[in-house]
């Protein structure tokens, strides 16, 4: 038989961090911490300073592009060492695949439910030309509300728009989680409302322009500001462009007119 185990190594449990020994019960006896806490307090700091190189580079590369970014200016933003972008991220390029990444994730619970909707909704409408205006008006006045009136919109569209411009790497997973399904949405919409094939180039480019016009009040709100006297967009502002919105593209497309209102 061996000898007593008595002591600070017969503890049973995690490995113990060197230097914890707080007092024991006993008079002059250590008893050793586990590490686990202190492994948690590390993952705590660490997804904290990745959560905030994360909204730092977003910030940045919407505002100025991914080229006139700087690493030591996204680490002092983000208070971090230049190291942690590297450590995270594996790099600036990583760090802008994550922001992408980001915004796909982030725009799912809006476009995902909105694109399901609409392609259940061009199949029950069975042809029938009034169900397909109102289920034009109900997609047209949810996208445009929501570019309005979520102010995580404004920052992403920033960035997509300077991704459109100038595309990068990244570009062609935005294209197929992002774009794709939702033009392809569009495109069932209209080969419905105008007896066409869904993938001739004339489609396509309606369904683009569709879009377009959807997000355009977000785009290019100094103009819309500045043309209409206004200072931002109140409810019944948003309401008032989604309305007009809706009914040109109910006429766009050749749907009677008032039908969404029936």
């Amino acid at each position: 038989m061996s000898g007593s185990n008595d002591g600070p190594m017969a503890s049973e449990g995690a490995p113990m961090a060197p230097g914890e020994w707080p007092n024991d019960d006993r008079a002059g006896a250590r008893r050793p911490l586990a590490a686990a806490p202190r492994r948690r307090r590390a993952r705590g700091t660490e997804a904290a300073a990745r959560a905030r190189l994360m909204v730092a580079a977003e910030r940045s590369f919407a505002e100025q592009g991914f080229a006139a970014v700087s690493t030591r200016a996204l680490a002092r933003q983000a208070r971090v060492t230049l190291s942690a972008i590297a450590y995270h991220f594996g790099g600036k390029e990583g760090l802008y695949r994550a922001v992408v990444g980001g915004l796909i994730a982030d725009t799912e619970p809006l476009i995902g439910p909105a694109v399901a909707r609409l392609e259940a909704g061009v199949v029950a409408a069975g042809g029938d030309r009034a169900a397909l205006a109102r289920l034009t008006a109900t997609f047209v006045r949810g996208l445009v509300t929501e570019v309005l009136t979520n102010p995580r919109m404004r920052a992403q569209m920033t960035l997509m728009l300077r991704e459109f411009h100038k595309p990068s790497a990244v570009f062609a997973t935005l294209l197929a989680e992002r774009i794709d399904p939702l033009h392809d949405a569009v495109c069932r919409l209209i080969g419905a409302a105008q007896g066409v094939p869904e993938t001739t180039p004339t489609t396509r480019l309606l369904a683009a322009t569709v879009v377009a016009q959807c997000m355009a009040p977000g785009a290019a709100r100094a103009v819309l500001f500045a043309r209409l006297g206004w200072d931002r967009y109140t409810a019944e502002r948003v309401r008032l462009v989604a309305d007009v919105i809706a009914g040109a593209v109910i006429a766009m497309l050749g749907l009677p007119p008032g039908a969404d209102q029936g």
